[in-house]
């Protein structure tokens, strides 16, 4: 891994949940004037309880998870595309390198909506790491495969969400596709509605892994835990990736 692979990576895990945190918490130790110790040992505490609760999360993910379920009684939709979600590496039980569960729950309900349909089916995504010789597109048609369906095309160049709709336009406009079903988390979906339609895609958005709209906060939704921390992470991740990809890519 390079340095220009690290410097995202370093700087991701000091942006999102828990890095602020572990970083205010680290100058109280380092600090020498008590005020300030104390300011940075309350400030790291309490961040770190409200990333970690499930009632941040409900927060955060109710204002990401803003697309239905989908209907497909008036979709005019040509194929469906469904993005990568990362690698399980080494992957012991399987032999090597198989998709994450978030590209198992994706996956599993764009089997569901292939079979509903009957239309083509795109799998989108590459390697983060040059020396993959696999992309996640053919892992995961790997897993397609056993639920009886098989990709009709394979992106395996895009890194990102951004690239993932920039490559995967390609493909479909080239046979004469223009308006698709498109399979990813509802925490993600805003962004990659957003990036689908920049590259000029009619998108007919199919979320998986909803969140309960009826869910009502009680007193276990402010005990700490490690899967809110996890999805705080990903709702975060979610809102600064919107933001940088306006910066990067669609103010030029």
């Amino acid at each position: 891994m390079t340095q220009e692979d690290i410097l995202p990576i370093v700087i991701q895990s000091l942006i999102l949940p828990p890095g602020p945190s572990i970083v205010f918490l680290f100058l109280a130790v380092v600090s020498r004037r008590p005020r300030i110790r104390m300011f940075f040992l309350i400030l790291g505490f309490s961040t770190l309880y409200l990333v970690s609760i499930p009632a941040t999360t409900n927060w955060l993910m109710g204002k990401l998870n803003i697309y239905p379920p989908v209907s497909l009684e008036k979709s005019a939709a040509e194929a469906i595309v469904v993005l990568s979600a990362d690698r399980r590496r080494e992957a012991i039980e399987y032999g090597g390198d198989t998709i994450n569960r978030l590209g198992l729950e994706r996956l599993r309900y764009a089997a569901k909506l292939g079979k509903a349909t009957g239309l083509p089916i795109l799998l989108s995504g590459g390697g983060l790491n040059q020396s993959d010789d696999i992309s996640e597109a053919e892992l995961m048609n790997v897993i397609l495969k056993e639920y009886g369906l098989n990709a009709n095309w394979i992106e395996g160049k895009s890194q990102n969400t951004y690239e993932n709709a920039i490559y995967s336009s390609q493909i479909l406009k080239g046979v004469g596709i223009g308006e698709v079903i498109l399979v990813t988390h509802g925490w993600h979906m805003p962004r990659a509605v957003e990036a689908f339609e920049k590259a000029g895609m009619l998108v007919v958005p199919a979320p998986t892994g909803l969140m309960n709209p009826n869910h009502i906060t009680d007193s276990q939704d402010f005990l700490p835990s490690a899967s809110a921390l996890q999805s705080t992470f990903w709702a975060v991740h979610e809102i600064v990736g919107r933001l940088w990809y306006h910066y990067r890519y669609y103010n030029q």
